[in-house]
């Protein structure tokens, strides 16, 4: 029986490599550890075409190269302005272990800031809890190490925290694992006009509500690309921290391997005392 404070929805892309991390990496680790005490819901988008699901890979793969990359952003920010501006609805799937949503648009990141919005408007209108979590396909969460670290933030202001990423003045909070409260999600429903839907989605939340006066808190993550570094990491590098990013820098991509051998280290260093997990 769930009696948290907090909803964890995940966002995942309905193409592959998404999809094999989501069955094979997510869900029968932290996702499955969580599901009966926690409410985490998993959260799509409606499966592409072949054209857009070939677009969506190549930008995959060249949007974290330096003059490559820059090139991408500046179609983005070319193309995008031009789409449609109202929310998707979103609609319960049929699903064998956690809750399932669809949002009534397609997978690609093009639309990824719709998705965002999309589903923060549902968590205000759909439940009762104080905080959501989102987060993305290739990460692994701590969810008793975010249940002690809450209560430390209040409710009557906005709250919006996560590992903060970009320089100064332009960060924001990387999407892979944004923690915001009530207040600030409504405060983000009602200054839509500041959201620049040309911007990949977590930037545009950041921008938003830097032009609303939000200030952003850090909690670091603790981002693991390969096996090796796993091995190298340190046991103290565990303790307290709630978002573990498993994203892979090699192809093909190593998250379920990464996300597997970090929960069985977890879950270690839980049966030795040394962290709650």
């Amino acid at each position: 029986m769930d009696e948290s404070n907090f909803l964890v929805m995940i966002a995942q892309a309905k193409t592959e490599p998404w999809e094999s991390i989501w069955k094979e990496g997510q869900n029968p680790t932290w996702v499955n550890r969580y599901c009966q005490t926690f409410t985490i819901i998993n959260v799509s988008g409606q499966a592409m075409g072949t054209a857009l699901t070939a677009i969506d890979s190549i930008h995959e793969k060249i949007r974290y190269k330096s003059f490559l990359g820059k090139w991408q952003g500046r179609l983005d920010y070319a193309f995008v302005p031009f789409l449609r501006r109202e929310l998707p609805s979103l609609i319960k799937l049929q699903s064998s272990t956690i809750q399932e949503l669809q949002v009534q648009t397609n997978s690609s990141y093009i639309f990824s800031g719709r998705r965002l919005l999309a589903q923060i408007k549902w968590f205000l209108e759909n439940t009762d809890k104080d905080y959501l979590i989102l987060t993305t396909t290739s990460s692994l969460l701590n969810l008793k190490s975010l249940q002690n670290l809450l209560p430390k933030f209040g409710l009557n202001n906005p709250y919006y925290a996560g590992h903060i990423l970009g320089e100064y003045p332009n960060q924001f909070i990387s999407g892979a694992g944004q923690v915001i409260n009530r207040t600030c999600a409504n405060l983000i429903m009602k200054n839509l006009r500041y959201f620049p839907y040309r911007m990949l989605n977590d930037i545009a939340l950041g921008t938003l509500l830097r032009k609303v006066g939000v200030t952003m808190v850090n909690i670091p993550w603790l981002w693991i690309q390969s096996l090796n570094e796993l091995e190298n990491t340190p046991d103290r590098s565990f303790n307290g921290k709630f978002h573990f990013r498993c994203k892979s820098s090699s192809f093909p991509r190593q998250d379920v391997r990464i996300m597997r051998a970090i929960h069985e280290r977890l879950v270690s260093l839980q049966s030795q005392g040394k962290i709650d997990y």
